[in-house]
C-alpha cells in the first residue's frame, strides 16, 4: 500500500514552534517502519506563505493547503497519514480532502466542542469538533475545498476528561456519542454500543488523551488519561468496525518527552491501522 506522510508543522499560525516541532519527529519514525509492513512511504509537508501570521487566519490557510494535499493524495491512491501542531488543520483538511461520506471518531483529553460564544480560553483549537460539525466559523470553513460539516450522530469523542462547564453542556445537547476513558479501559469491547450509521471513518488522535503518568505530550495534558494499552485495543476495535480512510495526529510537544516515548506510541497505533 502506498501511504503519504502529511507534516504540518504549525501550532495557532506559528511555523516550527511548540507543538509544530513534533510532527517532523513522529513521521520519521513512522517512516523508518512502514516498509517492514509493506507500505511505501512519500513524505511531504504544508508550508503557507502567510505576509502576517495570526491563529485563525493562517490556521485556516493551513486547512485549506491540507485538503489539498489530501486529495492529491488520493488520487495517487495513497492513504494519508497527517501529523500537524494542532487539531482543526488535520481534521478540517484531512476530511476536505478525502471528499467523502465518513464518520469521526476522535480521540483527546479534551471536548474541542466550544465555539466563540462558549470558549473561556479564546483558543482556535478548542473549537475544533465544533467546526467539523459546521457549527461556527462556518464562513472560513467553507473556504477549504471539499469541506463538508459532519453530523453529530456520525461522531465518537472518545477518552476526553478536561472539558469546560459550557462545552459539556453543549456535548450533553448533542448527537456527539461520547465514551470516557474509564468505558475505554474495560476489557470487554467499548464501542459495543456506540455503532456509527457509516462504514468508514477519520481517526483522529490527540495524544494527549494518554496518560501523562505514561509521557507528558503537551502542557494541556491532563491526569485520567489512556494508557497505551488501552489505546491499542481501541484501535484494534474500531478497525474491526469500520474502513479507516485517513488519520490525523496531533498536538506532540517533543520539549516535554525527554524520554521519547510518545514516537514510539505513534508507530504502534500506525502499525495497528495500516498492518
Amino acid at each position: 500500500m502506498k501511504t503519504c506522510l502529511l507534516s504540518v508543522p504549525y501550532d495557532s499560525g506559528h511555523h516550527r514552534k511548540r507543538l509544530a516541532v513534533g510532527p517532523p519527529i513522529l513521521i520519521d519514525a513512522v517512516a523508518q517502519q512502514l516498509p517492514a509492513w509493506g507500505h511505501s512511504a512519500r513524505k511531504a509537508e504544508v508550508f503557507v506563505d502567510a505576509p502576517f501570521f495570526t491563529e485563525v487566519t493562517t490556521s485556516f490557510a493551513v486547512a485549506r493547503a491540507v485538503a489539498k494535499q489530501v486529495a492529491e493524495a488520493k488520487q495517487r491512491g495513497e492513504f494519508p497519514i497527517v501529523f500537524s501542531g494542532n487539531c482543526n488543520a488535520a481534521a478540517l483538511g484531512t476530511l476536505s480532502g478525502l471528499q467523502e461520506d465518513l464518520g469521526v471518531i476522535w480521540f483527546d483529553c479534551h471536548g474541542d466542542f466550544n465555539t466563540p460564544e462558549t470558549t473561556i480560553g479564546g483558543f482556535l483549537d478548542g473549537m475544533a469538533l465544533s467546526i467539523v460539525a459546521g457549527q461556527c466559523w462556518t464562513q472560513l470553513a467553507e473556504s477549504i475545498p471539499g469541506y463538508a460539516p459532519v453530523a453529530e450522530d456520525k461522531i465518537i469523542l472518545a477518552g476526553a476528561r478536561d472539558v469546560d462547564a459550557l462545552e459539556a453542556h453543549r456535548l450533553a445537547a448533542s448527537a456527539v456519542r461520547l465514551i470516557t476513558p474509564a468505558t475505554l479501559a474495560q476489557p470487554e469491547n467499548a464501542f459495543d454500543d456506540f455503532t456509527l450509521p457509516v462504514h468508514a471513518v477519520y481517526l483522529h488522535l490527540d495524544l494527549d488523551v494518554l496518560d501523562p503518568d505514561y509521557a507528558q505530550v503537551n502542557e494541556y495534558s491532563t491526569p485520567g488519561g489512556l494508557s497505551p494499552e488501552t489505546l491499542y485495543h481501541a484501535i484494534d476495535s474500531i478497525r474491526r468496525r469500520y474502513t479507516i480512510a485517513g488519520v490525523g495526529i496531533t498536538a506532540y510537544d517533543p520539549s516535554l518527552d525527554p524520554n521519547a516515548r510518545i514516537p514510539e506510541v505513534a508507530v504502534e497505533v500506525i502499525k495497528r491501522i495500516v498492518s
